[in-house]
Formats: structure tokens, sequence, C-alpha cells
């Protein structure tokens, strides 16, 4: 099933597409998917970008432009349009939507479980004297004004977008929270008094996918452990030569950074990792997806195979476990909400009193099915200056 949301129709009811007719309700139907509303877990546009498809209008252009003139965003378009076009649109949309989940398949059912935790973000407290501050001092001043508090206080909604060759989340809407220096996280401020803005952070996240994937079970310093199994091998460098290794990078830049070693460090990653396999099973598909199905179309270029596979997985791991995080953090009744999401960290407004429960949630990490545990950090989105 389809709906259009009110918001975007600018009616205090959705707009259900219910067998020949369009039928109104003031709660949208369980399980159906929803044009006009990106915050939702059901969006359609994220349906769309997953596959690279441009979002269709719901308002047909011909109305738009007849609108010219006017505060669009003010117009009551159930009393502009005639309900046979919304109709005839919607219908044309949602057929197309069904060739699109016909496309994506089960991967759907991911998707929607990941964004729970996107339709559960609240906008965040800016510090506006922090904010003046940072934009007097930085470069930033494109990225700062994004971050602009309304009378309230708090900033715009932050509203993600899908469309990129792995998935990974880019603004398309409200804070430029992605490319925010962290040293100007101090504009952040907490809802709550005495609260504070706190980064949950999965650690060594897309290492941890492929070991768990090669091995079932993952140790919590994976760079600790590569170092361990070869002589002369410190933490660092198999830290480093992993990273190059799961991107793509060339011997010849391993070597430069490592050593006389780097043969023998890069053929242990791969053997770890299970590299081969993975570069095996992306080239043997006949539409290249992760784990879940995602499709990954671009990692057919063997230079891209292990990095889209692994980051891609890794997004929606991420998203899921955000999710479960979050639900338990309800579950207990805490006073914390979700402000933004930065890839494989969670952005979260902590009360006071809920410091500590949350911290023994995080520690507790979190299991993901078909892979396994997951280790979760929990720190200060930022370190005051003086401290």
């Amino acid at each position: 099933m389809l709906y259009a949301s009110k918001l975007s129709l600018n009616s205090p009811k959705h707009a259900l597409l219910q067998d020949s007719r369009i039928a109104w309700s003031e709660n949208p139907p369980e399980g159906a998917w929803c044009i006009g509303d990106r915050l939702t877990a059901r969006s359609l546009e994220s349906i769309y970008e997953t596959c690279d498809k441009d979002v269709p209008n719901l308002i047909p252009p011909e109305f738009m432009s007849s609108m010219d003139g006017l505060s669009q965003g003010a117009v009551p378009w159930p009393l502009v349009i005639p309900q046979r076009v919304l109709y005839e649109n919607l219908s044309t949309i949602a057929d197309e939507l069904e060739e699109l989940l016909a496309i994506v398949g089960d991967y759907s059912d991911v998707l929607v479980a990941g964004r729970s935790v996107i339709e559960r973000l609240v906008p965040c407290r800016i510090d506006l004297a922090a904010l003046r501050v940072a934009q007097g001092e930085s470069q930033q001043h494109t990225v700062l004004e994004t971050f602009e508090p309304g009378p309230d206080s708090m900033a715009n909604p932050i509203v993600y977008s899908h469309r990129t060759a792995t998935g990974r989340m880019t603004v398309a809407e409200g804070p430029r929270i992605l490319t925010l220096q962290k040293a100007h996280r101090k504009i952040l401020s907490s809802r709550y008094a005495g609260g504070r803005v706190y980064q949950i952070d999965f650690v060594s996240l897309e290492p941890r996918v492929l070991r768990l994937l090669r091995a079932g079970e993952a140790p919590a310093d994976i760079y600790g452990a590569i170092a361990s199994r070869l002589d002369g091998v410190d933490r660092r460098h198999a830290k480093l030569a992993t990273l190059k290794s799961l991107y793509g990078a060339s011997g010849q830049s391993v070597r430069e950074e490592v050593g006389a070693g780097a043969h023998k460090l890069m053929k242990e990653i791969n053997d770890y990792f299970g590299l081969d396999s993975i570069r095996r099973k992306i080239s043997e598909a006949d539409e290249p997806r992760n784990l879940w199905g995602r499709p990954i179309p671009e990692a057919r270029d063997p230079h891209l195979s292990v990095s889209h596979y692994t980051q891609s997985t890794a997004v929606d791991v991420s998203l899921m476990g955000f999710s479960r995080i979050m639900d338990r953090i309800s579950d207990a009744d805490l006073d914390v909400k979700p402000v933004f999401v930065l890839h494989d960290a969670l952005l979260v407004d902590c009360h006071p009193d809920a410091l500590e429960r949350v911290r023994e949630i995080v520690a507790e990490g979190v299991d993901i099915d078909r892979l396994g545990h997951f280790c979760l950090s929990f720190e200060p989105a930022y370190v005051d200056v003086e401290g």
C-alpha cells in the first residue's frame, strides 16, 4: 500500500491509495510505504535512492507551475488538484514502486529496520553563543550556517539520502553534521539541564564485519590480533595495512608505509578477512549485492569489490545496531534522544540521570543476525577545551 504524507499535501489527513480511489486518514496505515515524508522508516524515497532512481513528483508539474508566485509550502494541494489526477499520479508511482521493490527483494525489510533510528531522530539544541564563536574563528561558514537554530534553540530536522554507491548516507537537507569539524561539536548542546551530547560508536566496524563473515567471531582488538600473528609487526602498521587493503590501496602504497614486511602482512590480512572469497563472490554474481541484498553495481570493478561490499554491509549493520540500542534505551525508559547519525556513530542527547545506565547498555554491544557480536564505545561527542 502507498500513501501520500499529509505534510507534503499540506492537508490535515494522509491520502491513501485504496482500491480504485483516494481515501483520507489521519493515521498512516501500518506497513504502507510513504511518499512525501523522508523521515519515516518506510519512506518511498529511500527505495528510489537505493535503486539510484529519481524520486517522482507527488504534485504534477503543471499544478506546481500554476502556483508560481504563491507560497507553495502553504498550498492545500487536495483543494487544488482534482482527486482523479491525484489518484492517477499515485497509481503510477505505486506501480513503479512495486517494480523497484521486486529489484531489492527482502532488502527492503533490512532497510526499514535500519531506518527505525532515522525515524526517531529529533532536532538537536544549538548553543547559539558557541555557534557565533565558531563562525568567527572558522572557515567552515557554509557548514556552520546549516546549524542556525530557530526560536526554540533547536536546529532544523536533518534529512539523509541513501543515494550513494554503497548506501553510505549523505545529508540531503538540514545540518551538515557529516562535514562539521569535531572541534565545532561544542555547538551541540543538550535539551536537558546538566545533560550532554554523547557519541555511540561501532569499534572497527568494517574489519569486524569481514572477520565475522570469515570466522563467526572477532576479537575486541582486531588490529592487535593481526599484529600478534606476525613477528615484527606492531598494531599501528597492522591497522594501516588493514584499512589500505580493504579500500583497494596498492601493495606499493602499503610497502611505503610498512616497509619490508608488507608482503607477508598483506598476505595475512587477505587470509584473516577472507578477501579472496569476497572478490570471488562479487565476480561470480550476476548483480553484485551486499550481505543483505542491497544492489551495489559499481562493485563489479575488481578494485572496488571488497570496499563496496564491506562498506555497504557495514552501513546496514550500523543502522540496525543503532535501532536496537535505541530500543533498549526506550525499554529502560531513559531520557535519551538520538539527534544525528554519522556513518558508524550515533549522537544522542543524554539526561544526566540516564548516563550510567546508557553506558551499561552500550558496553553490552549489539548482536546482528547472520554476523554476530559488535563492540561499541561511548564517549562525549566533544571535549571541552578546558578539559
